[in-house]
């Protein structure tokens, strides 16, 4: 499906994180061109050098390409309004809500909801160094930012507000949306389906959320995403499931079920 010698027509999406790495590479005129590969990582190394090896073994990462996505995924964010923000005091506005940031920490940034609001985010220096000089001309993403496009965009479209829940192994991402602009933007560390419904909950009361009107939208992979979806709706009448290759029917990536969804929300609104 992927001619290699063609890649600087393509674009190559990599994903990182501790809970392993994958890569797709897509042709943005020709649908029917992609691949899709997931990366087992060795848990001892660190992101800079599971990267490498990466590298070394993957074909599809040793290409030019006309564009280069980097999601980044399990680092510290926070949300600063565009009106606040300058590139000048970037790493004090981070510093705020994470003051025990090491000094090696590259501090970057994304544009996010039409650009209404700044994502900071942060990149262990050794792993950003390397990546911008194999990538020179990589786009730096925070996993969170594709998820803040999405959800604001859906709600333009809807007269309630908006929540999305991305369920992780081992966390989730809510967002709460209303008029193309987030209310309220998090990610907590879950092991069980009780913490996961507390936390949920509790954010959907705190925002004085509607149990009639607004509605909560999930999607992910999780083991206990089924139980979790029949404990939310004795509390939201309006629980909906986002299925990707419906969603993002225009791209053929979005059939692939085990691929992340900030990475595909991240490829389809390019």
């Amino acid at each position: 499906m992927i001619d290699f010698n063609h890649t600087k027509q393509y674009t190559l999406s990599i994903r990182l994180s501790t809970d392993g790495f994958c890569f797709a590479v897509h042709n943005p005129s020709a649908e029917e061109q992609y691949a899709y590969m997931p990366y087992a990582i060795d848990p001892m190394m660190s992101l800079t050098a599971n990267l490498k090896k990466a590298i070394q073994d993957t074909e599809m990462l040793r290409h030019t390409y006309a564009t280069v996505n980097i999601l980044v995924a399990d680092t510290a964010y926070t949300l600063v309004p565009k009106e606040y923000y300058a590139t000048s005091y970037e790493r004090e506005l981070y510093l705020q809500n994470f003051p025990q940031t090491k000094e090696s920490t590259v501090v970057l940034h994304n544009l996010v909801a039409e650009e209404q609001v700044v994502v900071l985010f942060g990149m262990e220096q050794q792993l950003h160094q390397f990546i911008t000089e194999r990538y020179p001309k990589a786009q730096l993403h925070a996993s969170i930012s594709p998820l803040i496009d999405f959800g604001a965009e859906k709600s333009y479209a809807n007269t309630q507000r908006y929540c999305l829940v991305q369920i992780h192994n081992r966390h989730i991402d809510l967002l709460c949306m209303a008029n193309g602009a987030p209310i309220l933007v998090n990610s907590f560390k879950t092991r069980e389906t009780a913490d996961t419904l507390y936390f949920l909950l509790n954010c959907w009361q705190m925002l004085g959320l509607s149990q009639t009107d607004d509605t909560m939208h999930l999607v992910g992979t999780s083991r206990h995403a089924k139980t979790l979806v029949k404990e939310l709706e004795r509390f939201i009448r309006e629980i909906h499931i986002i299925r990707p290759a419906e969603e993002f029917h225009s791209t053929e990536l979005a059939r692939i079920g085990e691929m992340p969804f900030d990475l595909q929300a991240l490829i389809a609104c390019e």
